[in-house]
Formats: C-alpha cells, sequence, structure tokens
C-alpha cells in the first residue's frame, strides 16, 4: 500500500529554511552600497578654482588622481562670468545688490558672504543700480533706455517706461525714493517724481556722453560728470550749468553738506571742489589707471576710488592725500560702496570680480572671481576631429573627439591670444596675441613656444600654406608679419596703411593674399606679400573677418553693422550683401562648394546662406554670447563657434541646429581604485560567511 506524499516542507525540513532572505548579504551588499555612495559622493567635489582654463593636470600625478574628472572644465559653471558695473549696499552692509552684463542682476542677504541671482526680465546690459535705505526700493539703468525697479528687495523687478532708447550709466534718488535722475549718452537726462512711474527728460544743455550723476538728500542739488563735461544744479535739474572740464570723468561724488566734492577721470586724475562744483582743483592720485568710480564717507574725510587693473586708492583727509591699496586683483574695478562707518566695503568688476574689505580698504578678499571666458578663435582639421580655440589670458583649448570635450593646454603666456591656425595633420600650429605674441607647436598642441616676432603691436590673424612653412600675421597699425620657414624668424612687409589690420586669408599657392581692417580697409597682395595694394570696399565699416575660395576668385568679408561684402572678380570689385542684421559680425566661412556659408558676430548671431550669400537666413537658438570664430569643414556639414563667456557652439547638420559643449563630472580616479577594494572586501566577506553557515 502506497503511503502519501509528504510536502516538501516535511521531506526537507532545510528547504525552506535555505530559501529564506540570507539577512547577512543583504547587510553586506548594503553596507558596500552605502560606503560607495558616499564615497562616489566626495569623489564628485570638485576643489575651488580661480581658473577654470588652467591646463589640466597630467595623468596619474597626485592632482589627477584627487580631482574629478571633468569634461569640459572650463564650461563649469561658476556665480557669474561676465562684467559687473554697478552696486548698491544698505547702510548695515548685510543687504547688497550687483548689476551688469545681459540683464544680470545680483544679491545678497550675509554682506557679501553668499550671492543669489534675481531674475530681471531683461537681456540689456545692467550698468547701475541704486536702493534706498530700506533695502526695499530700488533702480538699476542700462543700455536701450532700460530702467527696473523693485519694492521687495529685487525679487520681482519691472521695466519702467524711460521714454528712450538711449544707454543710461548711472542713477540717484533724493531720501524719500520720489525724486530720481538717470543720465547717460548724448547729454540724455531723465527725471522722476514720482517714485519711477512716469520719467520725463532734462534739458543737459550738451550732447556730450554723462557717466555719473550724483544728488544730495533733498534732491535740489545735483551733479553730473561725463566727457569733458561737469554739470550742476540746484533746482532739482530743471536748470543745469557747465563748468570746464578738459578730462574724461567717470564719476562723481559729494560729502553730505553738498560743499565738498571729488570726481575721478580716465588718467589716474581726481579732482576735488569745496564750493559745491564752482571751482575744481586737481589732487595727487598717484595712479595712471583708469578710474572708475569714487564714494566718500558722509563727513568727506574717507574716500576710495576704484579702476582698472584692480587699482584701489583711499584717502583719510578729504582726497588731500591718496594711497594706493592692494586689491589681490588684475581685474577692472568699475564700481565701489562702503558702509557708513567706513569699515566693511565691496568693488566689483570685470570678470564678475566681487571684492570685501572689513577694515576700510586696507586688505581686501575676493568674494567672487570668475575669470574672463572669451574664446576668440576656433580651427579645425578637415576631417573635423582634432580642434584647437584660443581666447584671452593666454587661454588655449583642444579637442580630439571633433569637439565633444575640450582640454586646457599650457600656452605659456598670459597675452590675449586672438587667432590659431594649424597645418591639415594637426602637428603644426600657431597661435597670435597681444604686444606681438606668436606661440608655435610642432606636436599639436602638446606644449608650445614662443617665437620671436620683432613687434610689440596686438596681433590679430594669422594664417599659413599647407606645407607649414610660409605663413603671415596681421594686427594693429597696419603691422603685416611674414615668414618663410616655419616661423622661426619673421619679417615685417610693408603694408602702406595705419589700418588696424584684423583678417587675413590666402590662396593655397601662397601667392595672392587678402588683409581687411578698420574703416573699410582692403588690401590685397599678388606676390606673396612683398607688395600690398589698397582695394575699395565702398564702406567704412570696421571689418573683422575675410574668406575666399581656393580659386581666388570668390570672396566675403563681414564687419560691423552687420556688414557682408562679396566679390567674384578677385577682390578687384566688391559688392554689399544684405545681411538682414545690424550685429557686429566677427568671422565668416565657406564651403568648399562656395554656396553654402556662415557669418557670426554681436548677441550670438549666426547667419547661413546656401546660395553664395544672395540670401543670409538668422538662426536663433537661445544664445546671447557674443561669437568670435566660426570654423567648418569642407564638406559644410560639421561646424564650430567660439566667442564670450567660454562659448563653443557645433553642429553636425551644415548649422540647421546648433549645441553648446556641456559640463559633466564623474568621481575622481581615486575612487575607482577604492570602489574595487570595497566590493573585493565585500565579496571576500560574503564567501567567508556563506562558507560558515553551510
Amino acid at each position: 500500500m502506497s503511503q502519501p506524499m509528504r510536502s516538501g516542507s516535511e521531506g526537507n525540513p532545510d528547504r525552506s529554511a535555505r530559501f529564506r532572505p540570507r539577512l547577512w548579504l543583504v547587510g553586506i551588499t548594503a553596507a558596500a552600497a552605502a560606503i560607495l555612495v558616499v564615497l562616489g559622493s566626495i569623489a564628485r567635489v570638485p576643489r575651488p578654482t580661480s581658473d577654470p582654463f588652467a591646463a589640466e593636470p597630467s595623468v596619474f600625478s597626485r592632482k589627477w588622481l584627487a580631482e574629478p574628472i571633468q569634461r569640459n572644465r572650463f564650461a563649469r559653471p561658476l556665480i557669474v562670468g561676465s562684467t559687473l558695473y554697478g552696486l548698491s549696499f544698505t547702510g548695515d552692509g548685510r543687504r547688497g545688490w550687483v548689476v551688469g552684463d545681459r540683464g544680470t542682476i545680483l544679491s545678497t542677504r550675509d554682506g557679501g558672504d553668499a550671492w543669489q541671482a534675481q531674475s530681471s526680465g531683461s537681456k540689456s546690459a545692467l550698468l547701475a543700480v541704486t536702493f534706498n535705505r530700506d533695502g526695499q526700493r530700488g533702480w538699476a539703468v542700462g543700455a536701450d533706455g532700460t530702467i527696473l525697479s523693485t519694492r521687495d528687495s529685487g525679487d520681482t523687478w519691472r521695466a519702467q517706461s524711460s521714454g528712450i532708447q538711449s544707454i543710461l550709466r548711472s542713477v540717484a534718488f533724493s531720501s524719500d525714493g520720489q525724486w530720481g535722475w538717470a543720465v547717460g549718452d548724448n547729454g540724455t537726462i531723465v527725471s522722476t517724481r514720482d517714485g519711477g512711474n512716469s520719467w520725463q527728460p532734462q534739458a543737459s544743455g550738451t550732447e556730450n556722453l554723462l557717466l555719473s550723476v550724483a544728488f544730495s538728500s533733498d534732491g535740489q542739488r545735483g551733479w553730473a560728470v561725463g566727457y569733458a563735461t561737469i554739470l550742476s544744479t540746484r533746482d532739482g535739474g530743471n536748470s543745469w550749468q557747465a563748468s570746464p572740464s578738459e578730462t574724461i570723468l567717470s564719476a562723481v561724488a559729494f560729502a553730505s553738506d553738498g560743499q565738498r566734492g571729488w570726481a575721478v577721470a580716465a588718467d589716474g586724475a581726481i579732482l576735488g571742489t569745496r564750493d559745491g562744483g564752482i571751482t575744481w582743483q586737481p589732487q595727487g592720485s598717484g595712479s595712471t589707471s583708469w578710474l572708475h568710480d569714487v564714494m566718500f564717507s558722509s563727513d568727506g574725510e574717507q574716500g576710495w576710488a576704484v579702476g582698472a587693473d584692480g587699482t584701489v586708492l583711499r584717502t583719510q583727509d578729504g582726497g588731500n592725500s591718496w594711497g594706493a591699496k592692494t586689491s589681490g586683483s588684475k581685474s577692472g574695478l568699475r564700481a565701489v560702496s562702503f558702509t557708513s562707518d567706513g569699515k566693511r566695503g565691496w568693488a566689483v568688476g570685470d570678470r564678475g570680480t566681487i571684492l570685501s574689505t572689513r577694515d576700510g580698504g586696507n586688505t581686501w578678499r575676493a568674494r567672487s572671481s570668475a575669470p574672463r571666458r572669451w574664446l576668440s578663435a576656433v580651427t579645425f582639421q578637415d576631417i573635423g576631429q582634432r580642434g584647437w580655440a584660443v581666447g584671452v589670458d593666454g587661454m588655449l583649448l583642444s579637442t580630439r573627439d571633433g569637439g565633444y570635450s575640450w582640454r586646457a593646454q599650457a600656452s605659456g603666456t598670459t597675452s590675449w591670444l586672438q587667432a590659431v591656425t594649424f597645418t591639415g595633420d594637426g602637428k603644426q600650429g600657431w597661435a597670435v596675441g597681444d604686444d606681438g605674441t606668436i606661440l608655435s607647436t610642432r606636436n599639436g598642441g602638446n606644449s608650445w613656444q614662443a617665437q620671436a616676432s620683432g613687434s610689440k603691436r596686438g596681433l590679430s590673424a594669422v594664417t599659413f600654406t599647407s606645407d607649414g612653412q610660409r605663413g603671415w600675421a596681421v594686427g594693429y597699425h597696419g603691422t603685416i608679419l611674414n615668414t618663410r620657414d616655419g616661423g622661426n624668424s619673421w619679417q615685417a612687409q610693408p603694408s602702406g596703411s595705419e589700418s588696424w589690420l584684423y583678417g587675413v586669408t590666402f590662396t593655397s599657392d601662397g601667392q595672392r593674399g587678402w588683409v581687411v581692417g578698420s574703416e573699410g580697409a582692403i588690401l590685397s597682395t599678388r606676390d606673396s606679400g612683398s607688395t600690398w595694394q589698397v582695394q575699395e570696399s565702398g564702406s567704412k565699416s570696421w571689418l573683422y573677418g575675410v574668406a575666399f575660395q581656393g580659386d581666388g576668385r570668390r570672396g566675403w568679408i563681414v564687419g560691423t553693422d552687420g556688414t557682408i561684402l562679396n566679390t567674384h572678380d578677385g577682390g578687384n570689385s566688391w559688392q554689399a550683401q544684405s545681411s538682414g542684421s545690424k550685429s557686429r559680425l566677427s568671422a565668416v566661412a565657406f564651403a568648399s562648394d562656395g554656396q553654402r556659408g556662415w557669418a557670426v558676430g554681436g548677441e550670438g548671431t549666426i547667419l547661413s546662406t546656401r546660395d553664395g550669400g544672395i540670401t543670409w537666413q538668422a538662426y536663433w537658438g537661445g544664445n546671447t554670447a557674443e561669437l568670435h570664430g566660426v570654423r567648418f569643414t569642407t564638406d559644410g556639414q560639421r561646424g564650430w563657434a567660439v566667442g564670450d563667456d567660454g562659448t563653443i557652439l557645433s553642429t553636425r547638420d551644415g548649422g540647421g541646429t546648433w549645441a553648446a559643449a556641456s559640463y559633466a563630472r564623474y568621481p575622481a580616479p581615486w575612487f575607482y581604485a577604492v570602489a574595487f577594494l570595497v566590493l573585493g572586501a565585500a565579496l571576500y566577506a560574503a564567501r567567508r560567511l556563506g562558507r560558515s553557515r553551510l
């Protein structure tokens, strides 16, 4: 008689235990995962850097092992990379606002330790800002007649109608926040008596540029300065009177008594007055730097002036004597502000620089100093894999994957590099820039050496024949340099011109060439540059870029105000083409078919043509950074454009769509070694525990 079948659990009592979740294995896995998550987070944190364009560390160096792997490190987000023009702080020094390019507004609530962006709703450059003492009501002014106002400390900004299109460069308000004035180009003065709800023009009596305005707290006495201009009013601006001046005055400030005042100038000059601006006397600053702003304490004793190259001046005796202070920055400083006690202060300027002091300006500390990320030019091998881009402060970037990722190379110079070119094999290359700088490489940019140009004038463009022997570089004041030995020696060629030259191109045989420059200048040669002749452009625009087809017959030139010129006879005659743009066009490139072409320039402008320039179409992809260089492969499919703020754009469809080089960050190399050890230890522990439970 057969026995009834037993259940599995009855027949194998250990089977359920064998398949129960092994908590010890789960625990080991969870612990290993937690360790890797924590370490991965740590390994992805980049160290603070003042220069994301610095050459990247060599592989297997200590720095390479310690830092996160970063793609396009130069594009690492910064607080701000644009120029900052104005700032305003409340009396307690806690809340402050900074304004700058492209509608930038930053605010702080902790005295400048941390800054947050505020939405201005504007793309215009903002050049000045002021706030009432309560820190609630504020106004910012700038390009295109822009006036913005806020009533909630900048949480929301609204446009006010100025009724003008002139650039407004300075703004001041009375203490009650009702009376206000803004000044700018062409002698423009607008005023309000209702907090900015309505603005009316005031007759300044001058057409000169006005750069700064200041008013007494009662809104009656005021002063405005600018190009060879000092204006004053005693009736709130209903009438203005001029005082003689022979210099460019950048800023003006007055003590609370309205009698003592100071104005700073372009050549380091400081003027002072003790009679409310009726007469002005020079004060010795001890500086020749362009001074952009000045501020004084209410008692008129302590004062500060800031300017080019990080200049900071301080006086403690009303300007009778001035002393230079070390700012620790080489950036131009555009504006300065101090608390009423004269202890805490801030200065802002170029490269997103924000400096602060807590000892009256004796010592300064950088709060945010974003390098100028201005790329001037780009070049690629025709196959479109290896490329190079150059820019300010000796910046040199290279790519080996068609522009997907870029790495900084050490150029060995801090000069502004304005142009770059390479031979077809990608081995030999040259970069030129300020102060006659010429760099060369013979190993694809892994190392660069300086070449003696024999010139101290800025060089704007460079080109070489395919053999890498004959080359030309052009620059300021009609400079044309030539080499026949790959740059080992350079000789000046007589151009017969004093124009600033910005672009150069030659035919492949190195015989015919063209140079373009300021005020419509076009020069051409048929003998490799031994002699140069003027070609009539029919334009007074400044010309920046030039491109010719290989036959030397068809060519295009671009310049200011959307200028595009075209020739079909080697430049004997030039005709204007309609670009449909008023932006400055900085560079031009054409495919080998001579039909497809591209031009780039200001405000992110990208133009393209498919009929040799007869018609041009604008591309808009949301980029507003000015573009300075463009390059395409000969088939016209792949292209690259570079410009302000480290902008690098690329296209793979002939310019139909453009994509920006993006920043990405991955854990540092040490993390992968540690992860291997952690996983190995976890596996070892699992095996040991597994055996002990068998």
